[in-house]
């Protein structure tokens, strides 16, 4: 709500002023957090050396794994030809990614190394790179947890915590500074033990997603040990204590011990945000931080204020809280909104992003709620608050109810942003340099020519080659068949043939193929032109197909 008018008591400036000098004490503390390390957010596999889909001669002592952010390991296995599993246990964390020292590999094939790291903004990430030794091998493939229950047991602890951090702090200072009603105590404190327990289990969830357990595993200690070590860790352990001092200021709401314990709640809120998550990790943390810090105290002293104002207006008195909120709310949604505009700059790296990718459909979808919500506050502000402060009773009745669906709203616009815990943002995601998804090679003699083209294959799938056969002049080549055989005699690796079948666009195809990456293929053609006539055609092609 937007205006919601509320009028000071006598001392409630000194209460601002108050409020606002701790605020000032405590950037000191906000500005440490800000130049801690920076990192992008969701970690991605940029490389491997072994190259994924490498044939090596031996088997390699190690692996490393480079990324495009600094890691930590969580769980490491190597998968061996005849399916069995060996744990791995030493690791070397570099500044750019694992070193992962393998144990004695004694069998002939394909050799799977499985990863599930953790990124420095607290998300986990696993993936797979495969190599063989002597016979064929993949690529790597990165993917996500396919848990959708669990999910959806994250998103909603992550939208618990969320509506005990903000409603309950908020309550908390709108109690502490003016002098809400007392006899909300224990809803109050109900939204903060709500937030506590949300808070808890979001560390638990946190681990089993990071090791890739089911959600039985809570009940395990390994999660919880995995989650504290995170940078989530430290950000539940700000959150707890945020709520901790909120629940005490209600002790002695009046005296200047209740008003620090509010305060010191509310910065140790905006510190648990800017500790871990998207936006905090995004360079510069100097920017970033800060603005979530800010973003997150605008939030809770706006949407924490609502539900103390619609108490406020059950008194038959005139609703002092309405003064003092008009009065506080322009200030704070001037922060609220260069904070946000400052976040969404530092995560989207072009405006297309806004619909093409989900972290800006969600954004899209929260600016629309938010959009309705300062509809409604504006009604508030510029059609009920006189008639409220000249005492009329259906203004007030009125007030309160459109602060109910501001308070539907508010819920709307938290669950949607417990949704940016499954989407990494836009300049995150473009920040993996783009594989080139064609090569292409051209061979000839005097007789005949052709041009290749290999689609290369996403993670999980297969490439296509396409061939276009020509005569001398350009002409199309009739050919009756075409086989394509590749070798690497450097490797080790005789001639593989696969048939190519005809399009109906005149070329010639090999689909499903799976080839090692290798830094170079000799590739041989050959056309059968009629029973007595062949056409063969020899390249080596260099650009790491």
């Amino acid at each position: 709500m937007m205006s919601t008018h509320i009028v000071c008591r006598i001392g409630a400036p000194a209460s601002l002023a108050g409020l606002l000098t701790v605020l000032v004490r405590w950037l000191g503390a906000l500005a440490i957090l800000a130049w801690a390390p920076s990192a992008l957010a969701h970690a991605s596999l940029i490389a491997s050396l072994p190259e994924a889909g490498s044939v090596l001669p031996h088997a390699p002592a190690s692996v490393r794994l480079t990324f495009n952010e600094p890691v930590s390991p969580l769980v490491v296995k190597i998968i061996q030809p005849d399916g069995s599993t060996k744990d791995i246990t030493q690791t070397e964390v570099l500044p750019t990614g694992l070193e992962i020292a393998l144990p004695t590999l004694d069998q002939q094939g394909t050799h799977a190394l499985s990863w599930r790291v953790v990124s420095a903004d607290g998300h986990p990430v696993g993936g797979t790179v495969m190599f063989s030794v002597g016979v064929e091998g993949a690529h790597h493939v990165q993917e996500p947890s396919s848990r959708p229950g669990k999910d959806f047991l994250i998103w909603l602890f992550r939208l618990g915590a969320y509506i005990g951090l903000f409603v309950g702090i908020g309550m908390a200072i709108c109690h502490a500074f003016y002098a809400a009603r007392a006899d909300k105590r224990r809803l109050a404190l109900g939204f903060l033990a709500l937030g506590a327990i949300a808070t808890l289990f979001n560390v638990g969830l946190l681990g089993i997603d990071a090791l890739d357990e089911p959600v039985a595993a809570l009940f395990s200690p390994g999660p919880w040990r995995t989650a504290f070590f995170t940078s989530f860790g430290l950000a539940a352990a700000l959150a707890l204590s945020a709520l901790g001092c909120a629940a005490l200021s209600w002790l002695q709401a009046a005296s200047i011990p209740g008003r620090l314990m509010a305060a010191t709640a509310l910065l140790l809120l905006g510190a648990s945000l800017a500790a871990s998550g998207h936006a905090s990790s995004t360079p510069p943390a100097w920017l970033a931080r800060p603005a979530v810090w800010l973003h997150a105290l605008a939030i809770t002293l706006w949407i924490g204020s609502l539900l103390p104002l619609a108490h406020a207006l059950q008194d038959a008195e005139q609703p002092d809280l309405l003064k003092c909120f008009s009065k506080l709310i322009p200030p704070v949604l001037l922060i609220l909104f260069v904070s946000g505009g400052a976040l969404v700059y530092l995560q989207f790296d072009r405006p297309s992003s806004l619909w093409q990718t989900a972290y800006g459909q969600v954004l899209a979808l929260k600016l629309a709620l938010l959009a309705a919500l300062l509809a409604l506050g504006a009604y508030n502000r510029y059609r009920l608050t006189g008639a409220v402060l000249s005492g009329q009773l259906p203004a007030r009745r009125a007030m309160r109810r459109v602060i109910y669906a501001e308070c539907v709203l508010a819920l709307f616009i938290l669950a949607t942003v417990a949704l940016w815990r499954f989407t990494p943002p836009p300049r995150a995601q473009h920040s993996v340099p783009a594989a080139p998804t064609e090569l292409t090679a051209h061979t000839h003699d005097t007789a005949a020519m052709v041009d290749l083209a290999l689609a290369l294959p996403a993670p999980g799938q297969s490439g296509r080659l396409t061939l276009y056969l020509s005569n001398a002049d350009l002409t199309p080549l009739d050919a009756q068949e075409v086989d394509v055989a590749f070798s690497n005699p450097q490797a080790g690796i005789e001639p593989i043939v696969l048939p190519a079948s005809r399009a109906n666009n005149g070329t010639w195809q090999v689909d499903d193929l799976e080839l090692p990456r290798l830094p170079a293929w000799h590739i041989r053609i050959d056309a059968l032109i009629s029973d007595f006539d062949r056409i063969r055609l020899e390249t080596t092609s260099e650009a790491g197909w």
